[in-house]
Order: C-alpha cells, then sequence, then structure tokens
C-alpha cells in the first residue's frame, strides 16, 4: 500500500456519507472548522501504530538487484464528527455503515489493508470544544495495514563476492 490508510478512510466516509471534499479532511493539515451552522464535518487521524513485521530483503528484478521492504502494523484510526447542529449526532451511525460497505470492502481490498471489527461505541466529545456549542463524536477503528517500498541497490552499495576466506583449518 502506497496510499496512507487515512486518505483512502475519507474517501470512504465522502463517498458513502455524501459529503463533498471540503467536510472530510485529514487531522493536522491547519483545517480550522468553518462557521457553517448547518454542515457535517469528518477529520481522519492515526492515533498509534503497533508494527508486527518489518522485513527487508534483496531479490534481483528483471535483472536488477532491488531491495524490497515490508512493514505490516495494526493502526488505530480516529474519526471525529463536527457540526454547530445536531447533524453530527443524527448521522454518526453513517460512519460506522460506510466503513462496512461493499464500497468500503472493495478499497480495502484494492489497497492492501482490512478494517478490523467495526467498534461498538462512540464517545462524545464535545466538552473538548469547550463553550464553542459544537457537537463532536469521536471513534476509533483498528486496521491492519501493509506497506512495501522497492528501491534498486546499486552495484557499489551491494556486496556479492569477498576477497577474504573467513574460515578455521578444519573447514
Amino acid at each position: 500500500m502506497n496510499t496512507l490508510v487515512e486518505q483512502i478512510f475519507v474517501d470512504i466516509l465522502a463517498t458513502e456519507m455524501g459529503l463533498p471534499a471540503d467536510q472530510v479532511w485529514i487531522r493536522n493539515q491547519n483545517v480550522k472548522i468553518p462557521p457553517d451552522a448547518d454542515k457535517l464535518f469528518v477529520v481522519v487521524g492515526m492515533v498509534d501504530s503497533q508494527v508486527f513485521s518489518n522485513t527487508k530483503q534483496a531479490m534481483e528484478v528483471d535483472d536488477v538487484y532491488t531491495e524490497i521492504q515490508g512493514l505490516i502494523a495494526r493502526e488505530n484510526i480516529q474519526i471525529d464528527l463536527f457540526s454547530r447542529d445536531n447533524q453530527a449526532l443524527m448521522r454518526r451511525a453513517e460512519v460506522l455503515l460506510a466503513l462496512n460497505s461493499f464500497y468500503s470492502v472493495q478499497q480495502q481490498e484494492a489497497n492492501d489493508f482490512k478494517i478490523f471489527r467495526i467498534p461498538t461505541s462512540f464517545i462524545n466529545s464535545s466538552s473538548a470544544e469547550g463553550s464553542s456549542e459544537i457537537n463532536r463524536f469521536s471513534v476509533v477503528v483498528p486496521t491492519h495495514v501493509w506497506y512495501r517500498k522497492e528501491a534498486v541497490i546499486q552495484s557499489d552499495e551491494f556486496y556479492d563476492s569477498f576477497s577474504t576466506r573467513v574460515d578455521d583449518e578444519n573447514t
């Protein structure tokens, strides 16, 4: 997977919930919640990641030495819904429906990741907004991700022959 899982979540949620791109974004993009009183906003971001496997290997691909790196991890993705009216309250179930949709399954297969069991609860995190009177609900969704990177190994960076023997008299 060469795409961040957060980008795929943004696509799934925007598509399934019928939201335009300016209402769904990845967290920490310096986007302020617009003052629109009648819109729902969705923010997606990674909370933490637990690495299961981090591998590398050198292989010959089309007569070229190539380093293939792989990372398998569980990433917890937090989804926050915001609205100044009751849309966050009324539409929060649509998040879970979107993540369990056929479109979501197709995106998971196309991008080599898996959404684990859908969580069973939302957190009412409206108090984090203080007195701004914004409805806010949060849910954390665990995912299984696989990242892969390939790079050509330059011939002067790869040792395939040695001029010195390393053994003892008996071998």
